[in-house]
């Protein structure tokens, strides 16, 4: 297939699925600006390259994504970046709950946990969710089609 024939499809996928995208945009957005605006925070979670895209993520938010229109950092945190504690407890616990450990020491009420597994399977983002619900956190996951993992505890479930 062509590159051509692929754009045109995705295209259409696109089209087809507007009302989708723009109810999930605006229900995530909601999900999140309610919380900043009671200056609480974000914890992003994720594994290989969903890890990645959980530090680029935190970074924006506290960073700025337009020079020309500079604004307040947010508070964000990619909950894959602490190495020290992450190969302490993985070393000494197993890799299972090295981010529902850190969403227990660091996430309060109204927090947003965003979780972000392309198989939906990701053990240890699911427990992350299950434990920031638990805490009353409000919970995202993005991932691809399998949410039967996931659905219990979510305020939302996007698919990649």
């Amino acid at each position: 297939m062509s590159i051509k024939d692929r754009l045109k499809i995705r295209a259409e996928i696109i089209s087809s699925n507007h009302d989708f995208f723009v109810s999930s945009i605006n229900d995530v957005s909601s999900i999140i600006t309610n919380s900043l605006t009671k200056n609480k925070k974000l914890m992003f979670c994720g594994n290989g390259g969903s890890a990645a895209e959980s530090q680029h993520m935190a970074a924006e938010y506290c960073a700025t994504l337009n020079h020309k229109n500079f604004r307040s950092g947010m508070a964000a945190i990619s909950l894959t970046v602490d190495t020290s504690f992450i190969t302490a407890w993985s070393n000494d616990f197993g890799y299972l709950e090295v981010f529902s450990r850190q969403i227990e020491a660091l996430g309060d009420k109204d927090d947003v946990a965003i979780g972000i597994t392309t198989s939906g399977k990701s053990k240890n983002v699911i427990n992350a969710i299950k434990t920031a619900k638990k805490k009353g956190l409000k919970c995202v996951v993005f991932t691809g089609n399998y949410t039967r993992l996931v659905s219990g505890f979510c305020d939302e479930i996007r698919l990649r």
